[in-house]
């Protein structure tokens, strides 16, 4: 999908437009860390922001509120491949994480590409693939 510039990003204050005074805006969510109970790791995420429903914002809004652990309040299965290539001696993929949510925000600077970043917290072991 091609990004989407925030020609017009509308924002009040009880019910005061004051987008007009505004350059840009931007929407952080922050969540109490949860408690995590083995070695996690740490993701941050950043890129062009996409609304569609199964795109990364309604991905990452998904976690708000989970956990961690087990069960259906538990952390989300990550991966991160860094080359894009399979899993190789001189080339490895990092999987079977879990991670919640750390952070969220979303930025809208006028006349620029809406914009997002996440933290991604760990909350399981992540492992080293090289096969």
């Amino acid at each position: 999908m091609a990004k989407k510039a925030a020609r017009s990003a509308n924002f009040s204050i009880n019910a005061v437009a004051i987008e007009d005074e505004l350059s840009s805006v931007s929407l952080s969510i922050e969540q109490e860390t949860p408690v995590v109970t083995a070695l996690g790791s740490t993701h941050e995420v950043a890129g062009a922001w996409d609304g569609a429903a199964s795109q990364g914002d309604a991905t990452i809004q998904a976690m708000i509120g989970l956990t961690g652990g087990t069960g259906s309040g538990g952390g989300r299965a990550t991966t991160f491949d860094p080359t894009g290539a399979a899993a190789g001696t001189n080339d490895p993929n990092y999987d079977g994480g879990s991670a919640v949510l750390g952070s969220y925000t979303i930025t809208a600077a006028l006349g620029a590409a809406v914009t997002y970043s996440a933290t991604l917290l760990g909350d399981s072991t992540m492992v080293r693939n090289t096969s």
